[in-house]
Protein backbone atom coordinates (compact mmCIF):
# COMPACT_ATOMS: atom_id res chain seq x y z
CA UNK A 1 0.00 0.00 0.00
CA UNK A 2 1.00 3.12 -0.90
CA UNK A 3 0.97 6.49 1.67
CA UNK A 4 -2.73 7.55 0.99
CA UNK A 5 -3.92 3.79 1.48
CA UNK A 6 -2.36 3.09 4.70
CA UNK A 7 -3.07 6.59 6.17
CA UNK A 8 -6.67 6.04 5.28
CA UNK A 9 -6.37 2.55 6.63
CA UNK A 10 -5.24 3.69 10.25
CA UNK A 11 -7.91 6.45 10.41
CA UNK A 12 -10.98 4.14 9.70
CA UNK A 13 -9.37 1.66 12.26
CA UNK A 14 -8.92 5.31 14.57
CA UNK A 15 -12.64 6.20 14.15
CA UNK A 16 -14.33 2.73 15.00
CA UNK A 17 -12.39 1.86 17.76
CA UNK A 18 -10.59 4.78 19.52
CA UNK A 19 -12.71 5.80 22.43
CA UNK A 20 -12.15 9.23 23.19
CA UNK A 21 -13.93 9.43 26.20
CA UNK A 22 -10.85 7.04 27.91
CA UNK A 23 -9.51 8.96 30.84
CA UNK A 24 -6.48 6.56 30.69
CA UNK A 25 -5.54 5.68 27.10
CA UNK A 26 -1.61 4.97 27.90
CA UNK A 27 0.19 4.70 30.52
CA UNK A 28 1.21 7.84 33.45
CA UNK A 29 3.71 8.54 35.72
CA UNK A 30 3.05 8.83 39.20
CA UNK A 31 5.13 12.03 39.61
CA UNK A 32 5.03 15.31 37.73
CA UNK A 33 7.12 16.34 35.42
CA UNK A 34 9.76 19.46 34.54
CA UNK A 35 9.13 21.98 31.83
CA UNK A 36 12.31 20.32 30.26
CA UNK A 37 11.07 16.62 30.69
CA UNK A 38 7.70 17.27 28.90
CA UNK A 39 8.56 17.23 25.74
CA UNK A 40 9.53 13.62 25.61
CA UNK A 41 6.79 12.61 28.18
CA UNK A 42 4.21 14.06 24.98
CA UNK A 43 6.44 12.27 22.40
CA UNK A 44 5.91 9.20 24.28
CA UNK A 45 2.31 9.24 25.17
CA UNK A 46 1.66 10.09 21.51
CA UNK A 47 3.67 7.34 19.95
CA UNK A 48 1.78 5.10 22.42
CA UNK A 49 -1.02 5.98 22.15
CA UNK A 50 -1.15 5.79 18.20
CA UNK A 51 0.62 2.70 17.56
CA UNK A 52 -2.37 1.38 19.60
CA UNK A 53 -4.50 1.87 15.83
CA UNK A 54 -1.51 0.51 13.18
CA UNK A 55 -0.33 4.37 12.46
CA UNK A 56 1.91 4.45 9.73
CA UNK A 57 5.00 6.26 9.68
CA UNK A 58 4.54 8.24 7.46
CA UNK A 59 2.42 10.61 9.07
CA UNK A 60 2.89 9.31 12.66
CA UNK A 61 6.00 11.67 13.02
CA UNK A 62 4.03 14.86 11.49
CA UNK A 63 1.07 14.03 13.71
CA UNK A 64 3.80 14.05 16.80
CA UNK A 65 5.47 17.07 15.98
CA UNK A 66 2.18 19.19 15.44
CA UNK A 67 0.67 17.83 18.60
CA UNK A 68 4.07 18.48 20.64
CA UNK A 69 4.29 22.01 19.03
CA UNK A 70 0.60 23.18 19.97
CA UNK A 71 0.69 21.77 23.03
CA UNK A 72 4.71 22.96 24.41
CA UNK A 73 3.18 26.38 23.11
CA UNK A 74 -0.44 26.17 24.74
CA UNK A 75 1.23 25.40 28.28
CA UNK A 76 3.52 28.53 27.93
CA UNK A 77 0.24 30.81 27.76
CA UNK A 78 -2.20 28.73 29.46
CA UNK A 79 0.26 26.58 32.16
CA UNK A 80 -2.72 25.65 34.57
CA UNK A 81 -4.75 23.97 31.91
CA UNK A 82 -1.68 21.61 31.14
CA UNK A 83 -1.59 20.98 34.86
CA UNK A 84 0.89 23.20 36.01
CA UNK A 85 1.43 23.74 39.77
CA UNK A 86 4.22 26.43 39.73
CA UNK A 87 7.08 24.41 39.89
CA UNK A 88 6.23 20.79 37.81
CA UNK A 89 3.43 20.19 35.71
CA UNK A 90 1.07 17.10 36.81
CA UNK A 91 1.31 14.03 34.61
CA UNK A 92 -2.34 13.21 34.16
CA UNK A 93 -3.75 16.55 33.55
CA UNK A 94 -0.46 17.25 31.02
CA UNK A 95 -1.91 13.81 29.11
CA UNK A 96 -5.31 14.90 29.05
CA UNK A 97 -4.62 18.26 26.83
CA UNK A 98 -2.09 15.71 24.59
CA UNK A 99 -4.57 13.10 24.36
CA UNK A 100 -7.36 15.23 23.13
CA UNK A 101 -5.68 16.99 21.04
CA UNK A 102 -4.16 13.99 19.45
CA UNK A 103 -7.74 12.81 18.66
CA UNK A 104 -8.84 16.10 17.42
CA UNK A 105 -5.92 16.21 14.43
CA UNK A 106 -6.39 12.64 13.64
CA UNK A 107 -10.15 13.46 13.54
CA UNK A 108 -9.35 16.42 11.51
CA UNK A 109 -7.28 13.97 9.28
CA UNK A 110 -10.74 12.01 8.31
CA UNK A 111 -11.49 14.56 5.97
CA UNK A 112 -9.91 13.38 2.67
CA UNK A 113 -8.78 16.92 1.68
CA UNK A 114 -6.82 17.38 4.70
CA UNK A 115 -5.33 14.52 4.73
CA UNK A 116 -4.38 14.90 1.11
CA UNK A 117 -2.84 18.44 1.54
CA UNK A 118 -0.97 16.73 4.39
CA UNK A 119 0.55 14.54 2.13
CA UNK A 120 0.97 16.46 -0.01
CA UNK A 121 3.16 18.69 2.12
CA UNK A 122 5.35 15.65 3.18
CA UNK A 123 5.86 14.85 -0.40
CA UNK A 124 7.30 18.85 -1.29
CA UNK A 125 9.29 18.44 1.73
CA UNK A 126 10.94 15.02 0.23
CA UNK A 127 11.43 16.26 -2.85
CA UNK A 128 13.09 19.87 -1.69
CA UNK A 129 16.30 17.85 -1.64
CA UNK A 130 15.73 14.91 0.99
CA UNK A 131 17.63 11.94 0.05
CA UNK A 132 14.39 9.09 -1.81
CA UNK A 133 15.02 5.81 0.04
CA UNK A 134 14.26 2.68 -2.30
CA UNK A 135 10.26 2.86 -1.35
CA UNK A 136 9.49 6.22 -1.99
CA UNK A 137 6.81 6.67 -4.86
CA UNK A 138 6.74 8.16 -7.74
CA UNK A 139 4.71 11.06 -5.85
CA UNK A 140 7.45 11.59 -3.69
CA UNK A 141 5.63 10.05 -0.72
CA UNK A 142 7.63 8.26 1.37
CA UNK A 143 6.01 4.45 2.03
CA UNK A 144 7.81 4.25 5.15
CA UNK A 145 9.35 0.08 5.11
CA UNK A 146 9.46 -1.46 8.39
CA UNK A 147 13.04 -2.24 8.96
CA UNK A 148 12.21 -3.17 12.67
CA UNK A 149 10.27 -6.06 14.34
CA UNK A 150 9.57 -5.81 18.37
CA UNK A 151 8.17 -8.13 20.93
CA UNK A 152 8.20 -7.86 25.14
CA UNK A 153 7.39 -10.65 26.44
CA UNK A 154 6.97 -11.17 30.46
CA UNK A 155 7.58 -14.45 32.00
CA UNK A 156 7.93 -15.41 35.40
CA UNK A 157 7.35 -12.20 36.85
CA UNK A 158 4.35 -10.84 38.07
CA UNK A 159 4.52 -7.45 36.60
CA UNK A 160 5.67 -6.14 33.49
CA UNK A 161 8.99 -3.77 33.89
CA UNK A 162 10.91 -4.31 31.03
CA UNK A 163 10.78 -1.50 28.22
CA UNK A 164 11.57 -0.97 24.68
CA UNK A 165 11.31 1.82 22.29
CA UNK A 166 12.26 2.00 18.24
CA UNK A 167 12.00 5.47 16.73
CA UNK A 168 12.15 5.35 13.06
CA UNK A 169 13.08 8.75 12.08
CA UNK A 170 14.79 9.85 14.41
CA UNK A 171 16.56 12.71 12.99
CA UNK A 172 13.08 13.99 12.21
CA UNK A 173 11.02 13.41 15.48
CA UNK A 174 13.14 15.58 17.36
CA UNK A 175 14.55 18.08 14.81
CA UNK A 176 18.51 16.95 15.59
CA UNK A 177 21.11 18.22 13.30
CA UNK A 178 21.71 14.80 11.38
CA UNK A 179 22.94 15.19 7.67
CA UNK A 180 21.26 11.69 6.88
CA UNK A 181 18.84 9.70 8.15
CA UNK A 182 19.27 8.25 11.67
CA UNK A 183 16.66 5.66 13.50
CA UNK A 184 17.14 4.58 17.72
CA UNK A 185 16.40 1.54 19.16
CA UNK A 186 16.51 1.17 23.28
CA UNK A 187 15.60 -2.20 25.42
CA UNK A 188 15.34 -1.34 29.04
CA UNK A 189 15.36 -4.05 31.98
CA UNK A 190 13.69 -2.72 34.88
CA UNK A 191 14.03 -4.41 38.16
CA UNK A 192 12.53 -3.52 41.71
CA UNK A 193 9.32 -1.56 40.09
CA UNK A 194 9.12 -0.49 36.27
CA UNK A 195 9.39 3.41 36.74
CA UNK A 196 13.42 3.91 36.15
CA UNK A 197 12.45 1.54 32.71
CA UNK A 198 9.30 3.50 31.89
CA UNK A 199 11.57 6.82 32.54
CA UNK A 200 14.44 5.87 30.23
CA UNK A 201 12.58 4.37 27.51
CA UNK A 202 10.98 7.95 27.13
CA UNK A 203 13.74 10.96 28.02
CA UNK A 204 16.78 9.28 27.08
CA UNK A 205 16.64 9.09 23.31
CA UNK A 206 15.70 12.46 24.01
CA UNK A 207 18.61 13.67 25.88
CA UNK A 208 20.90 12.72 23.38
CA UNK A 209 19.40 14.07 20.80
CA UNK A 210 19.65 17.33 22.75
CA UNK A 211 23.01 16.77 23.74
CA UNK A 212 25.46 19.88 22.29
CA UNK A 213 27.60 16.76 21.22
CA UNK A 214 25.28 15.07 19.25
CA UNK A 215 26.15 13.71 16.13
CA UNK A 216 29.49 14.46 15.78
CA UNK A 217 30.79 13.19 19.61
CA UNK A 218 28.39 10.28 19.47
CA UNK A 219 30.30 8.62 22.92
CA UNK A 220 29.62 12.06 24.75
CA UNK A 221 26.24 12.98 23.86
CA UNK A 222 25.65 9.50 25.27
CA UNK A 223 27.14 10.22 28.08
CA UNK A 224 25.63 13.28 28.73
CA UNK A 225 22.13 11.39 28.13
CA UNK A 226 22.98 8.46 30.35
CA UNK A 227 23.78 10.77 33.12
CA UNK A 228 21.18 13.26 32.69
CA UNK A 229 18.34 10.57 32.91
CA UNK A 230 20.09 9.04 35.96
CA UNK A 231 19.52 12.24 37.56
CA UNK A 232 16.34 13.27 36.77
CA UNK A 233 15.05 10.16 37.86
CA UNK A 234 16.91 9.79 40.89
CA UNK A 235 15.20 13.33 41.48
CA UNK A 236 12.11 11.26 41.11
CA UNK A 237 12.95 8.93 43.18
CA UNK A 238 13.58 10.97 46.44
CA UNK A 239 10.14 12.67 45.96
CA UNK A 240 8.32 9.73 45.53
CA UNK A 241 9.99 7.06 47.33
CA UNK A 242 11.17 4.99 44.31
CA UNK A 243 13.64 2.29 44.51
CA UNK A 244 13.74 0.77 40.72
CA UNK A 245 16.30 0.86 38.58
CA UNK A 246 16.90 -0.20 34.97
CA UNK A 247 19.62 -1.84 32.34
CA UNK A 248 19.75 -0.15 28.98
CA UNK A 249 21.45 -0.33 25.88
CA UNK A 250 20.80 2.03 23.33
CA UNK A 251 21.53 2.35 19.53
CA UNK A 252 21.45 4.99 16.63
CA UNK A 253 21.77 4.02 13.69
CA UNK A 254 23.12 6.44 10.99
CA UNK A 255 21.64 4.90 7.94
CA UNK A 256 23.58 6.39 4.88
CA UNK A 257 27.17 6.24 6.88
CA UNK A 258 26.06 2.90 7.75
CA UNK A 259 26.91 3.53 11.33
CA UNK A 260 25.83 1.64 14.66
CA UNK A 261 26.71 3.70 17.89
CA UNK A 262 25.85 2.04 21.12
CA UNK A 263 26.10 2.56 24.17
CA UNK A 264 24.84 0.51 27.94
CA UNK A 265 24.47 0.27 31.39
CA UNK A 266 24.19 -3.45 32.61
CA UNK A 267 23.95 -6.12 31.10
CA UNK A 268 21.58 -6.55 28.25
CA UNK A 269 23.01 -7.30 25.25
CA UNK A 270 23.65 -6.25 21.54
CA UNK A 271 24.85 -8.06 18.54
CA UNK A 272 25.79 -7.95 15.01
CA UNK A 273 24.01 -11.01 12.53
CA UNK A 274 26.34 -11.95 9.33
CA UNK A 275 24.72 -12.22 6.21
CA UNK A 276 26.80 -15.47 5.64
CA UNK A 277 26.60 -18.82 8.27
CA UNK A 278 29.59 -19.79 10.20
CA UNK A 279 31.69 -19.46 13.12
CA UNK A 280 31.87 -15.87 12.95
CA UNK A 281 28.22 -15.69 12.12
CA UNK A 282 27.80 -12.71 14.59
CA UNK A 283 29.45 -9.77 16.19
CA UNK A 284 28.85 -9.04 19.87
CA UNK A 285 28.49 -4.87 20.35
CA UNK A 286 28.19 -4.91 24.03
CA UNK A 287 31.42 -6.27 25.82
CA UNK A 288 32.11 -6.53 28.69
CA UNK A 289 28.29 -6.24 30.41
CA UNK A 290 28.63 -5.08 33.40
CA UNK A 291 27.80 -7.64 36.39
CA UNK A 292 29.10 -8.04 39.65
CA UNK A 293 31.43 -10.81 38.33
CA UNK A 294 33.46 -8.55 36.09
CA UNK A 295 37.08 -8.20 37.93
CA UNK A 296 37.32 -4.79 36.43
CA UNK A 297 33.89 -3.81 37.89
CA UNK A 298 34.85 -5.41 41.66
CA UNK A 299 37.90 -3.50 41.35
CA UNK A 300 35.67 -0.04 40.80
CA UNK A 301 33.33 -0.52 43.37
CA UNK A 302 35.91 -1.60 45.97
CA UNK A 303 38.02 1.96 44.63
CA UNK A 304 34.84 3.68 45.57
CA UNK A 305 34.19 2.19 49.07
CA UNK A 306 31.60 -0.07 48.38
CA UNK A 307 31.58 -3.94 48.39
CA UNK A 308 30.73 -6.97 46.24
CA UNK A 309 29.96 -9.89 47.69
CA UNK A 310 29.76 -13.48 46.73
CA UNK A 311 26.22 -15.10 47.60
CA UNK A 312 24.99 -18.05 46.72
CA UNK A 313 27.19 -18.84 43.86
CA UNK A 314 27.08 -15.37 41.99
CA UNK A 315 28.73 -11.70 43.03
CA UNK A 316 26.19 -8.99 43.85
CA UNK A 317 26.72 -5.18 44.96
CA UNK A 318 26.36 -4.99 48.62
CA UNK A 319 24.95 -8.95 48.53
CA UNK A 320 21.94 -8.01 46.66
CA UNK A 321 22.42 -6.67 43.05
CA UNK A 322 23.80 -8.58 40.31
CA UNK A 323 24.45 -5.50 38.01
CA UNK A 324 27.18 -2.89 38.30
CA UNK A 325 25.60 0.17 36.43
CA UNK A 326 22.30 0.91 36.11
CA UNK A 327 19.64 3.96 35.86
CA UNK A 328 18.49 4.24 39.16
CA UNK A 329 18.74 2.24 42.36
CA UNK A 330 19.21 5.13 44.33
CA UNK A 331 20.51 3.32 47.47
CA UNK A 332 22.94 1.36 45.36
CA UNK A 333 24.38 5.01 44.69
CA UNK A 334 27.49 5.92 43.93
CA UNK A 335 29.20 2.46 43.19
CA UNK A 336 26.36 1.37 40.44
CA UNK A 337 26.65 4.67 38.30
CA UNK A 338 24.57 5.52 35.01
CA UNK A 339 27.80 6.25 33.37
CA UNK A 340 28.20 3.84 30.04
CA UNK A 341 30.13 2.00 27.93
CA UNK A 342 30.49 2.77 23.97
CA UNK A 343 30.82 0.53 20.61
CA UNK A 344 30.87 3.11 17.66
CA UNK A 345 30.80 0.26 14.79
CA UNK A 346 30.93 0.96 10.81
CA UNK A 347 28.92 -1.87 9.44
CA UNK A 348 30.28 -3.85 6.51
CA UNK A 349 27.74 -5.06 3.04
CA UNK A 350 27.72 -8.75 5.44
CA UNK A 351 25.97 -7.08 8.32
CA UNK A 352 22.72 -7.97 8.01
CA UNK A 353 21.01 -6.92 10.96
CA UNK A 354 20.87 -5.93 14.79
CA UNK A 355 19.04 -7.69 17.62
CA UNK A 356 19.47 -5.96 20.84
CA UNK A 357 17.50 -7.86 23.84
CA UNK A 358 17.87 -8.03 27.56
CA UNK A 359 19.20 -10.57 29.62
CA UNK A 360 16.14 -12.90 29.76
CA UNK A 361 17.08 -14.18 26.04
CA UNK A 362 20.56 -14.08 26.30
CA UNK A 363 20.25 -16.36 29.12
CA UNK A 364 17.80 -19.16 27.64
CA UNK A 365 19.73 -19.15 24.26
CA UNK A 366 23.33 -17.80 23.25
CA UNK A 367 24.29 -15.65 20.60
CA UNK A 368 25.18 -18.16 17.96
CA UNK A 369 21.29 -20.05 17.94
CA UNK A 370 19.89 -16.47 17.90
CA UNK A 371 21.35 -15.62 14.95
CA UNK A 372 21.01 -19.19 13.52
CA UNK A 373 17.59 -18.81 14.37
CA UNK A 374 16.41 -15.75 12.80
CA UNK A 375 18.63 -16.18 9.66
CA UNK A 376 16.41 -19.28 8.88
CA UNK A 377 13.35 -17.23 9.68
CA UNK A 378 14.28 -15.09 6.70
CA UNK A 379 14.72 -17.62 5.23
CA UNK A 380 11.79 -19.63 6.08
CA UNK A 381 9.18 -16.40 5.56
CA UNK A 382 10.85 -14.13 2.77
CA UNK A 383 7.04 -12.93 2.18
CA UNK A 384 8.18 -10.53 5.01
CA UNK A 385 10.30 -9.03 2.49
CA UNK A 386 12.48 -6.88 5.12
CA UNK A 387 15.64 -8.04 4.08
CA UNK A 388 17.90 -8.73 0.53
CA UNK A 389 18.16 -12.65 -0.65
CA UNK A 390 20.58 -14.77 2.00
CA UNK A 391 23.18 -16.74 0.59
CA UNK A 392 22.01 -20.44 -0.94
CA UNK A 393 23.38 -21.98 1.99
CA UNK A 394 20.54 -21.77 4.92
CA UNK A 395 18.10 -23.19 1.94
CA UNK A 396 18.53 -26.47 3.40
CA UNK A 397 17.68 -27.10 6.62
CA UNK A 398 20.37 -28.49 9.22
CA UNK A 399 20.16 -30.45 12.48
CA UNK A 400 21.20 -27.49 14.37
CA UNK A 401 18.02 -25.25 13.34
CA UNK A 402 15.75 -28.01 13.38
CA UNK A 403 16.33 -28.29 17.49
CA UNK A 404 16.32 -24.06 17.24
CA UNK A 405 13.05 -24.12 15.84
CA UNK A 406 11.62 -26.67 18.49
CA UNK A 407 13.09 -24.73 21.18
CA UNK A 408 11.31 -21.99 19.98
Amino acid sequence: MDSLEQSRVFLDCFKATANLEDPLPVWVPIYNLKYDEIEPAIIDWIRTYLEQFGCPQCILTPIIRKVVEEVLSYSKENPKSCGFTGQEYKSLQLNHEVISRVNHVCTELLDNEKLNNLLAQLAERNGAGEDQPDSATGTGIRTMQKIHYSKGMKHRRRTMEDRHVCLPEFDKLFCTRDTEPTNFYGVYDGHGGQEAASFAASHLHFYVAQSEHYPHDMAQAFRDAFLKTDKLFLEKCENHHLNSGSTAVACVHHISSKRIDLAWVGDSQAILVKRNPGEGIYKRLVHPVHVASDPNERERIHGEGGCVIPWNGQYRVSGQLAITRAIGNRYYKPYVTSNPSISLNQCTEDDLLLILASDGLWEGYNEFMTSMFVLYAIRKFPACGMFPPLPETLTTRSPLIDTICRFA
